[in-house]
């Protein structure tokens, strides 16, 4: 799906869906906290209209997307997705890198994100984390077009990325086949990177996109878990549920999953083919978030069917999860996809939500401000 080029300035506002449209297999859909949002653009992450222009000239990066973050060290970083460099050209255009990485230790989004600590190769441009091998869609069975980071955690000092390996992207807006999926680490604060000796997932797995979490919230008391809402390559499969112990996030085979119970504390099971559906399809590049204020988890997720990034709320990662909120609208924002979510960019105590959204037509991942208004 191609998309052309428009405006994207204003701000919008929309209310809460007023249809059912589904939950968790095993319980009815939570009614969300969160009663209105409005949201504008704060402003380009990346490229010349950013707010570090010339820096992004020497790293050679003029459009990119995504914008996945974690926090380590006092400092956000943020894994972007296939980058492409100057005169700009949109996606396809030159110095193309699977994947960038870049940094900020400003906390506070009000103003605007300035990315000045990037990973770079010896001549300033900016350098991929894995480089894909960028052969042309579906060539032979095991062929990479490229290499797309899904989302990132920090575990005491170490930072992981998770990675899909695409094998290619279809025709169709959001089909696209995967290789397999696989963990990095760096112990080094992102400058250097060493892949998982073993694989995460296969080609046909439900978690080879991952929206990660290792966040002290309910279901998670004292950080005893990174979990893993997961769903297949592509936007249209429906998302489950994993979670692991924080010093085993490398070992698939510690991995557990949850299936459907009456006690979510024992309804967990190493066999990842038995987990069960805590969020109907269809779901493209999630992120989950802990809102202290209303003491809820809060999920993002592109919804290809209605062409718009939706939020739902739980009290547990494993749900019941809420009928969906709009957050943004293709109506507004044209070829959106992807809301990254980080905890430092919850402000104003809950009421203000900033995130990193994508859009194709500029081929640009923008800072949004979310203004949340709640039923309490």
């Amino acid at each position: 799906m191609r998309f052309t080029r428009t405006p994207v300035s204003g701000m919008y506002s929309v209310a809460l869906l007023g249809a059912l449209v589904g939950g968790s297999a095993h319980a009815q859909p939570e009614t969300p906290m969160m009663k209105e949002v409005s949201v504008q653009i704060v402003c380009p992450l990346t490229g010349p209209n950013s707010k570090v222009p010339a820096l992004m000239k020497q790293l050679d990066i003029c459009g990119t997307d995504l914008g996945i973050m974690t926090e380590a060290d006092g400092r956000i970083f943020f894994a972007f997705g296939d980058t492409f460099g100057y005169p700009c050209s949109g996606p396809g255009g030159p110095n193309w890198r699977s994947n960038t990485l870049g940094a900020t230790a400003n906390h506070n989004p009000a103003d605007g994100v300035e990315l000045t600590d990037w990973l770079t190769n010896s001549d300033g441009t900016a350098k991929a984390i894995i480089e894909g091998a960028h052969q042309p869609p579906f060539t032979g069975t095991n062929g990479e077009q490229t290499k797309i980071p899904t989302s990132m955690v920090t575990v005491g000092g170490r930072i992981y990325l998770h990675y899909m390996s695409v094998h290619g992207f279809a025709a169709k807006g959001g089909v696209w086949d995967c290789n397999y999926s696989q963990f990095l680490y760096s112990d080094d604060m992102g400058k250097t990177w060493t892949p998982a000796t073993v694989q995460f997932g296969d080609s046909t797995s439900n978690f080879n996109m991952l929206a990660l979490t290792d966040q002290n919230g309910s279901g998670n008391e004292f950080s005893r878990y990174v979990y893993a809402i997961g769903t297949p390559c592509g936007r249209f499969g429906d998302a489950k549920l994993g979670r692991v112990s924080k010093e085993s996030v490398l070992d698939p085979s510690a991995w557990q999953y949850y299936v459907a119970g009456q006690d979510p504390e024992h309804s967990w099971t190493p066999n990842r083919s038995a987990a069960s559906e805590v969020i109907p399809a269809p779901i493209g590049e999630g992120s989950i978030l802990w809102d202290p204020w209303i003491k809820r988890w809060l999920f993002t997720y592109l919804n290809e069917d209605t062409a718009q990034i939706e939020l739902r709320e739980a009290e547990n990662p494993w749900g019941p999860w809420s009928v969906p909120i709009a957050l943004a609208t293709a109506q507004r924002f044209p070829a959106l996809y992807g809301a990254f979510m980080t905890p430092s960019f919850l402000r104003d105590s809950g009421k203000s939500l900033y995130f990193v959204m994508s859009m194709f037509g500029p081929y640009e991942a923008f800072l949004m401000k979310a203004e949340l208004q709640t039923y309490q």
